[in-house]
């Protein structure tokens, strides 16, 4: 006669866990792209640029010869840092293996949530929470094509941001310090980097920069130190800005 088990086994579908990707050690390839990035971004080697006889004139106008500048930058760093990481950054793409419903609802809720917490600090203080760039930035729209500002400010400049800030200064420093020291100081400094040369007129424009890098931090910690992910959120934020900026504000009456 066959014998039933007492307590039946069961069979039970387990999630699989959340992969932590690997950023590495510092490599000496890291050390001089940081080093090179602190040069031309914060110590303004980058205006050497516009001295090279026949540069300026090259271009009709400020704006597009300042763009020339960010493409020649970010093209050049975008190589350098793909050289360091590529090979991680296309691995990392592997985080939405796990919890795939959950991240791809957090790009557009992580982008979301920095919208509302800027619009619930203008409305306090009574005043617009904007930024020097983003007056920039609206001055390029109206000489420097969508499509070309597109692949530099929303393809190349994640990019490069994502491996300084979170990949090196979150994933790799966290080897040695607190990842969450590590997010804070991330975050200071990706908010910082915003404002050199322009400088800052109001703690107010600080605000949606530093909550952008509270976010993509979050997003890069809470994904497994996927640079991948946080890329993604990066690229989403600075598209609708751009999208906002090109086809957008053109339909507003002149002085709203």
């Amino acid at each position: 006669m066959q014998q039933w088990p007492e307590h039946p086994v069961r069979y039970m579908a387990v999630r699989p866990r959340q992969r932590v990707f690997n950023a590495g050690k510092f490599s000496k390839g890291d050390a001089w792209t940081m080093l090179a990035y602190l040069v031309f971004f914060i110590g303004g080697a980058a205006g050497l640029i516009a001295l090279v006889p026949g540069y300026m004139a090259a271009f009709e106008t400020q704006e597009q010869a300042l763009f020339g500048i960010n493409l020649i930058l970010y093209v050049g760093f975008f190589i350098l840092a793909m050289f360091q990481c590529g090979p991680q950054f296309f691995d990392s793409f592997k985080t939405m293996r796990y919890h795939p419903w959950a991240k791809w609802l957090m790009l557009p809720g992580g982008w979301l949530l920095t919208i509302m917490v800027n619009a619930i600090i203008a409305g306090l203080t009574g005043q617009v929470v904007t930024s020097e760039n983003q007056a920039a930035l609206e001055g390029m729209a109206t000489t420097v094509p969508l499509p070309v500002m597109l692949v530099v400010t929303a393809l190349f400049g994640p990019f490069v941001e994502e491996y300084f800030f979170r990949h090196l200064l979150i994933g790799k420093l966290s080897r040695k310090f607190n990842i969450w020291i590590c997010l804070l100081f991330s975050t200071v400094l990706f908010a910082g980097i915003h404002f050199v040369g322009a400088g800052v007129g109001s703690w107010l424009e600080v605000v949606p920069y530093f909550m952008l890098g509270i976010t993509m931090g979050l997003a890069y910690i809470l994904s497994g130190k996927s640079m991948a992910y946080s890329y993604i959120l990066h690229v989403l934020n600075n598209t609708i800005a751009l999208l906002v900026v090109y086809l957008l504000y053109p339909l507003l009456p002149a002085g709203a």
